[in-house]
């Protein structure tokens, strides 16, 4: 698959390791958006739920928008007429959402090291909805666990989990099993040691 080889490429030119836990890729994803980057990150997050119809893609604010809204563009082109939504949950309640008119859970943020609450209007997402989950990274699974979580409090379906890149040694997988959806990700990153970014051979699950 040339994107998926050009997304794990990307990521070790661009990317950087700091200590033995974080991987910075501010300048393709979290800081300054490459927009082809989260085109080709999107045309194959949307090709690991190609049979299935999807909704709505969810994910939280803010650096999985531009993923979620490139996934969303190629999942259009193969479902039109019946288009799926982007919906990104909040970090912060608007006055838009009065009480009584949205689901919240708590998360923790690690790039933050805080701990952070996630808002959904319940107007956003219908009942018996089909949602792909999707987000910039995977590493213990709490911020898309707390999205999987949303999901359930909206009466919907999660169809799967999409993630860009996946921090295997921290485990975030198991923490998703509880939703019995399927879990992709991009970019397998393996380990950290002596400042450099060691990936698995890249696939699509």
């Amino acid at each position: 698959m040339y994107l998926l080889d050009r997304i794990n490429n990307m990521v070790r030119e661009q990317g950087k390791a700091v200590g033995d836990s974080i991987v910075n890729v501010d300048t393709l994803l979290n800081h300054r958006i490459d927009y082809t980057f989260s085109a080709y990150a999107g045309t194959m997050l949307a090709r690991a739920v190609r049979n299935q119809h999807i909704d709505v893609i969810l994910t939280a604010e803010a650096s999985g928008i531009s993923v979620a809204v490139f996934t969303a563009m190629t999942v259009n082109n193969e479902q039109w007429p019946h288009p799926a939504s982007v919906v990104f949950a909040k970090k912060s309640r608007p006055i838009t959402l009065p009480e009584g008119g949205y689901y919240e859970i708590d998360s923790f943020s690690r790039t933050k090291n805080r701990p952070v609450k996630l808002y959904l209007g319940s107007h956003v997402i219908p009942t018996g909805a089909k949602v792909f989950v999707v987000d910039d990274f995977l590493a213990q699974g709490t911020t898309l666990a707390a999205l999987g979580e949303l999901v359930t409090q909206a009466q919907a379906e999660i169809v799967a989990f999409g993630v860009v890149l996946e921090k295997t040694f921290e485990q975030g997988r198991e923490e998703l099993q509880r939703f019995g959806a399927p879990v992709y990700s991009l970019v397998k990153v393996i380990g950290l040691e002596g400042g450099v970014i060691h990936l698995a051979p890249p696939s699509l699950s």
